[in-house]
């Protein structure tokens, strides 16, 4: 009687087992099927996200190739910049080297005193017209070359 107890107590327990047995495995079942649809949907939503990256790429190359072209037509431009500057820089240059000699070519005539002021205007006058038309050749000369090779 002691085996017969025994062993519908053992029966008893295994079907205990084999029901939590069965609720596990009917959980684990659930939770892989919900795995397995959100694999999926995350399989058609990566596809969406690589085909938009890809197009975010194209448009970057597309502006990148765009702002290349862009720029080296800049580069000219900037180039002509340079040399205008260069132009502008020789003339003041020349200006002022010009300026100065004026300057110190008034400062080196110095009439007698004894000489009517009227005719010491005129001279001076003279002398700056002097200058004037030197200034105007060397900026002239200076003119020329750069103006020949823009053409």
């Amino acid at each position: 009687m002691l085996v017969e107890l025994s062993a519908v107590l053992a029966a008893v327990a295994f079907v205990f087992l084999v029901f939590y047995l069965i609720q596990t495995l009917k959980s684990l079942k659930l939770s892989l099927d919900q795995i397995t649809l959100t694999m999926g949907q995350m399989k058609d939503e990566v596809t969406q996200i690589s085909s938009e990256v890809q197009d975010v790429i194209l448009n970057t190359n597309e502006m990148a190739i765009d702002v290349r072209a862009k720029l080296a037509k800049l580069n000219h431009l900037f180039s002509s910049v340079n040399d205008v500057g260069q132009v502008v820089h020789e003339l003041t240059s020349s200006m002022k080297q010009s300026a100065t000699g004026f300057i110190d070519a008034v400062k080196q005539t110095r009439l007698p005193k004894d000489t009517p002021s009227l005719s010491r205007r005129w001279q001076t006058i003279l002398q700056g017209a002097a200058v004037s038309v030197e200034m105007w050749k060397k900026f002239k000369s200076k003119k020329t070359p750069h103006m020949g090779s823009m053409k």
